[in-house]
């Protein structure tokens, strides 16, 4: 629910200067002490003795990093020059992946010596980090970009550039989020490795996320956006094929890193697209519907996962998975054939093909 409405927060802080801190920067601090008190609630609840309110308590964590993450990304469309998108989203995705590594690494230790109150603890003091960094942010006219705001700038939907990489972001969640959810379940249940040593063998996958989302600009910048994504497509489905043929978890461990370096690439590359195409006048508003709609591709990847696993096992969906993602080949000529008939798009010609 909250990374549905990341639509509404986009469209607040696009709108309006709250307490005349800025459009971005306020939002940020508000969900970041959000996040810290959920988090910081769910230690003291009971699940047994209170799950409505330990729901409540989490709601209001995720809800707090929604508004977080989507200012974040305003704030990272604002003050970023086109030039340097590409490093900016390695830097974000992969910033992401390293996070969920170290819980790999280390999370199922510490929960088993800590407990979960204790995690949730550590969980909610996290975020006085970036409320450190963001209290040394200012926002000025000299260093945003930003426009005002305009309602007529949401027609820019209509147009085939931005649904064909909506429908793109939709798809590669689909399949690639839909093989790594179980992925988990697979080498937990079907090759019967314990729950702590599951993050040991799809650590691999996390190094080649972060792998893939840092080189992702840089390989951008030279073989251009429109091959850079359609190696992200084939890479993607061939990470796909190769997990499906692990038949133990050091092969999977093994072949995970392709896998994961493809993921990596791919959002990487879907995010540098998505900043290109969203309209300074609403710009965390776009950025945040294109998200939603690699949210609702995670999502519906899950659901069908489930029952392709259940139908024809785990080779047979990654199969299915990496089939499906090749659809992107169509979408990635059909967004640059249109960008080029254009000539507009926040892209060069040269950069663009």
């Amino acid at each position: 629910t909250p990374f549905v409405l990341k639509i509404f927060i986009g469209m607040l802080s696009d709108r309006v200067n709250l307490f005349g801190m800025g459009h971005r920067r306020p939002y940020i601090i508000i969900g970041l002490l959000m996040q810290m008190a959920g988090m910081l609630l769910l230690a003291t609840v009971s699940v047994a003795a209170g799950l409505t309110a330990f729901a409540l308590a989490a709601l209001a964590a995720s809800m707090g990093m929604a508004m977080y993450d989507t200012n974040t990304d305003g704030l990272a469309l604002d003050a970023t020059p086109e030039a340097e998108y590409g490093s900016v989203q390695g830097v974000m995705v992969g910033g992401r992946a390293a996070g969920v590594l170290f819980l790999l690494l280390a999370g199922g230790a510490a929960i088993e010596k800590l407990g979960w109150p204790s995690i949730f603890i550590i969980t909610g003091l996290v975020p006085l980090v970036p409320l450190a960094l963001i209290a040394l942010t200012r926002e000025t006219k000299e260093s945003m970009r930003r426009e005002h705001f305009q309602w007529g700038a949401f027609r820019a939907f209509g147009r085939r550039t931005v649904l064909a990489l909506g429908v793109m972001g939709f798809l590669y969640a689909f399949a690639l989020d839909g093989v790594q959810t179980f992925l988990t379940a697979h080498v937990k249940e079907a090759m019967a490795v314990s729950i702590r040593n599951v993050g040991r063998v799809l650590a691999p996958a996390m190094i080649g996320r972060i792998l893939g989302a840092l080189s992702s600009g840089w390989l951008c910048d030279k073989v251009g956006r429109k091959r850079s994504m359609l190696a992200a497509v084939v890479l993607g489905s061939v990470g796909c094929v190769l997990l499906g043929v692990g038949s133990g978890p050091t092969t999977i461990a093994f072949v995970a890193l392709p896998f994961g370096f493809a993921y990596g690439y791919y959002a990487a590359g879907h995010s540098v697209l998505s900043m290109d195409q969203s309209d300074p006048r609403i710009s965390a508003s776009m950025f945040a519907i294109f998200m939603m709609l690699v949210n609702m591709g995670t999502s519906a990847g899950q659901a069908v996962g489930g029952v392709l696993t259940e139908v024809i096992g785990f080779g047979g969906m990654v199969s299915a998975m990496a089939a499906i993602n090749l659809v992107g080949i169509f979408l990635v000529v059909l967004l640059f054939r249109r960008r080029r008939a254009q000539g507009s798009g926040s892209a060069d010609s040269n950069r663009s093909v």
